[in-house]
């Protein structure tokens, strides 16, 4: 069973031949080779062009035999194709859209019965005629050597290339309609490549030759035009380089690829990668491409197109034995991510539903998806390369990491928390953490979906926001603390004027009157350091409703308290912490590093004054995080201060998924202060209080 070789004939505009040379390639083939050729119209407007060449009235379409090829009887099918005379030349036009998996299935099937099968394609690309393209061993562009055609020309194969990454070496170029005027186009600027064939000017000629429905070649075997098209379709035939090249190269590559997927190390590809890269690093260079003003914008789109043709140009001289458009896509967008993106990171950052990625090595990513942490078989080329992903993230917000500060806490675009630790501390070379910013930000009402927290306790919390009570909210790494504070600060009203106060900006208040503060590190020379607890003191300069800390470590928590103690009710921030008394424990630690000469009791004073509610989260092991403390701070008993849960978290059991069942639940308990919120024109049910 043969494979026809199956060559598509495009053009960028109408007018300039395209259906006369296809038709006439087509009946060369078949006269000089003694082959069957299958020539198809792909006209979407309905018109039957390849029929009024050949003066044939062509009745039947492909959409006709696609009924038939399911059945895979090739004698039915062959009974619904057009004979042009006694030939071995076949028509069949298409008169409408016909789609993908029906175009792939009617070439399959006609492969098995033609030499060669010449497809005329439309000029209005659609997915159909992208499809034949991938199927196709060669793309005949034909143009007119005219600057509007030439233009128009360029336009399309550059949208072939750059964008659908086809391969310049599957496109040859046919010059119609030549005279000597145009001796000075220059091809190989525009096109990279000079043209094939040219075909001789003769509209008297051509003309005739489609009046009286003649093929060319028939009508004047011995003209210029004939010798031309004959010739052509002759070295199609001989010469191997033609189509042999580039499936050998497919075989290879499939062959490479088959080969090193067990391993997951694909080193041809990666070296193939590195030199591409290398490449483009000299010509952006020379081109004076800007990286560092890649945004996500129009500018940074336009800088993605550039780049992309710059790859592409690479491609055709550096790696032309890539001839698959999908492994060349592959190629072209891990090459971008790792110019203008984080390389092979960019896939888990578009993922939504991973919330972590944890790069151990070069050799280690793992991401944590629906609560659960899975190795990945992405691997980074080398230290240097996730190196310099890392200097990429952190020279972005204006911090460095070197030797000399081998750590650093930063932030991506959207907000997405980022932690990197290089050697000397890192003993397996650079490491990096990215706390994932979700893009839809979450609401109580999703926590109430997702089971962290119930209605009733929801009410509750909204309740305590509003009437301005100081709130801690604690919990362990990865708890949910900072979502949490964000669903908290959407209580407060919109009239308020709000401070945040973060090392890493990841929250993102609902109301407008915001004034957002970042901590800074010391630049280079150690000066210029600007800490939390200096922007804490800062802040109460500038006449703040409320404080919000984004996460208190240190001695900021006597600040903080003293804020919290200074008439700037209604503040919040989190802390790390085991357990809602823990957490008391460690504000205490906290307060006494900032190196005050203050008794502990004065200390708990202060916090049992300033601190009113805390509010625990946890990630249980199945991933899920859920509140299971919502704890008031009542007052001093001797040198202990006292809490009360008001809710807490009841486990009942583990479904058949692993899923840990449960509900926040009323402990029984009234808040002291629940007739304080009356005060604020507050009412809570109390009933929701009450034991079930």
């Amino acid at each position: 069973m043969s494979n026809a070789k199956i060559i598509s004939v495009i053009s960028g505009k109408g007018g300039v031949g395209k259906t006369f040379f296809a038709s006439n390639l087509a009946f060369a083939l078949m006269s000089e080779a003694n082959a069957k050729v299958l020539l198809i119209g792909m006209d979407n407007k309905g018109g039957n062009d390849i029929g009024s060449v050949f003066n044939i009235d062509v009745m039947r379409n492909a959409s006709d035999v696609l009924e038939l090829i399911n059945k895979f009887n090739l004698d039915l099918i062959k009974g619904y194709l057009t004979k042009y005379q006694a030939t071995g030349l076949d028509l069949l036009p298409v008169h409408s859209s016909i789609d993908i998996n029906n175009i792939n299935k009617l070439l399959d099937c006609l492969s098995s019965i033609y030499t060669y099968i010449i497809v005329d394609v439309s000029t209005l690309f659609g997915e159909s005629e992208i499809v034949i393209f991938d199927k196709s061993d060669m793309i005949i562009v034909v143009t007119t050597p005219e600057v509007l055609s030439v233009r128009h020309t360029k336009s399309m194969y550059e949208m072939l290339v750059n964008r659908y990454h086809f391969p310049r070496e599957i496109f040859k170029f046919i010059a119609n309609f030549w005279t000597l005027e145009y001796e000075n186009v220059d091809f190989i600027s525009l096109f990279s490549q000079s043209p094939v064939l040219k075909i001789p000017y003769d509209r008297d000629l051509v003309s005739s030759s489609l009046d009286m429905g003649i093929p060319v070649l028939t009508k004047n075997p011995g003209s210029s035009i004939s010798k031309a098209i004959r010739n052509f379709a002759n070295e199609i035939n001989n010469k191997d380089n033609f189509f042999a090249k580039a499936k050998a190269s497919n075989a290879e590559i499939n062959m490479s690829l088959s080969e090193n997927s067990n391993t997951g190390t694909f080193q041809d590809l990666s070296l193939l990668k590195e030199k591409v890269h290398k490449k483009l690093v000299e010509v952006m260079s020379f081109k004076n491409i800007d990286i560092d003003s890649y945004e996500i914008n129009s500018k940074g789109k336009e800088l993605e197109i550039e780049i992309k043709k710059v790859i592409e140009d690479i491609f055709a001289y550096e790696c032309s034995n890539i001839f698959l458009r999908d492994q060349r896509t592959k190629l072209v967008d891990e090459i971008l991510d790792e110019v203008l993106g984080l390389g092979p990171l960019e896939d888990f950052i578009r993922d939504e539903e991973i919330t972590e990625i944890m790069v151990n090595n070069k050799d280690q990513i793992y991401v944590e998806k629906k609560g659960k942490i899975f190795l990945t078989d992405k691997k980074f080329r080398s230290d240097k390369q996730l190196r310099a992903i890392i200097e990429r993230i952190v020279a972005s917000i204006g911090r460095r990491i070197d030797e000399s500060v081998p750590y650093v806490d930063a932030r991506l675009l959207d907000g997405s928390r980022v932690n990197a630790v290089i050697p000397p501390l890192a003993l397996k070379g650079p490491c990096l953490t990215i706390r994932k910013f979700s893009k839809k930000q979450l609401t109580v009402d999703d926590l109430i979906k997702f089971g962290a927290l119930t209605k009733e306790a929801k009410e509750f919390l909204c309740a305590t926001v509003l009437a301005r009570k100081n709130i801690l909210v604690s919990g362990g790494t990865g708890s949910g603390k900072t979502t949490l504070l964000n669903v908290l600060s959407s209580f407060i009203p919109s009239s308020e004027r709000i401070v945040t106060i973060e090392d890493s900006a990841e929250l993102k208040l609902v109301q407008e009157h915001v004034v957002a503060l970042e901590s800074r590190p010391p630049n280079i020379e150690g000066k210029g350091a600007v800490s939390i607890r200096d922007l804490v003191r800062n802040s109460l300069r500038m006449r703040p409703d409320r404080i919000i800390v984004g996460e208190c470590r240190g001695a900021e928590a006597l600040d903080m308290l003293q804020a919290f103690n200074t008439g700037h009710d209604g503040s919040l921030t989190t802390l790390h912490s085991n357990s809602p008394r823990d957490t008391l424990a460690r504000l205490e630690t906290m307060v006494l590093m900032a190196g005050m000469d203050l008794s502990l009791r004065a200390i708990r004073e202060q916090i049992a004054s300033a601190v009113e509610l805390i509010i625990h989260q946890s990630r249980f092991k199945d991933g899920t995080r859920k509140i299971t403390h919502i704890t008031e701070v009542v007052g001093m008993e001797g040198d202990i201060i006292t809490t009360q849960d008001i809710f807490t978290f009841n486990q009942t059991g583990v479904n058949s998924d692993g899923r840990i069942s449960g509900e926040l639940v009323s402990t029984g308990i009234i808040p002291v202060f629940f007739e304080d919120l009356f005060v604020h024109g507050i009412e809570l049910d109390k009933n929701m209080f009450v034991l079930a």
